[in-house]
C-alpha cells in the first residue's frame, strides 16, 4: 500500500491547515469524508507501508473509530488502493509529484544496431517499410 503525504484544510478550513505525513489512500478517503471533499490536497507518494486491509481496517478503526470506518468503507470488502480507485482528482496532488510521476513514466528509447543470434549486425531489406538494421532500446534516465 502506497505511504502519503499532504496537507488537511481541518473543516475545510484553508485558514487551519495541518501537515500530515504517513497517510494512506484509505485515510485520505477517511480525511475527506469527515473535514470535505476538497480539504486534502498537496498528496504525494513517498513510500509503501507493508500493509492490507484488514490491517489497514484495524489501524484506521483506532485513529478514527470503527464506526467512522465501517460508514465510510461498508463492513466489509477492499478499501481503495490507488488515486483511481479513490477518485482523487490529480488536482489534489502536488505539483512537483505530478511532474516526477509523468518523467517516470515517460520511457525514453534510442536507436540500437539489430544483430542476429550470432551477435552480426543485420542489415536493411530496402523493399521494406520498417529500418530492420535498427530496433530500439529503453534508456535509464540518470535521475532514477
Amino acid at each position: 500500500m502506497e505511504q502519503l503525504t499532504g496537507n488537511v484544510a481541518i473543516g475545510g478550513n484553508l485558514g487551519n491547515v495541518l501537515y500530515k505525513n504517513f497517510i494512506t489512500i484509505p485515510e485520505v478517503v477517511m480525511l475527506r469524508s469527515i473535514h470535505g471533499e476538497t480539504s486534502v490536497f498537496n498528496l504525494a507518494v513517498v513510500g509503501d507501508v507493508d500493509s492490507d486491509d484488514k490491517a489497514e481496517r484495524d489501524r484506521l478503526g483506532v485513529i478514527y473509530g470503527d464506526q467512522k470506518v465501517e460508514q465510510v468503507f461498508g463492513r466489509y470488502g477492499a478499501l481503495p488502493q490507488s488515486f483511481e480507485d479513490a477518485r482523487i482528482d490529480d488536482g489534489y496532488l502536488d505539483k512537483l509529484f505530478l511532474q516526477s510521476r509523468a518523467q517516470k513514466s515517460a520511457k525514453k528509447t534510442k536507436p540500437k544496431r539489430a544483430r542476429n543470434s550470432k551477435g552480426h549486425y543485420i542489415a536493411d531489406d530496402p523493399k521494406t517499410e520498417i529500418n530492420e538494421a535498427y530496433e530500439t532500446e529503453e534508456v535509464l534516465d540518470a535521475k532514477e
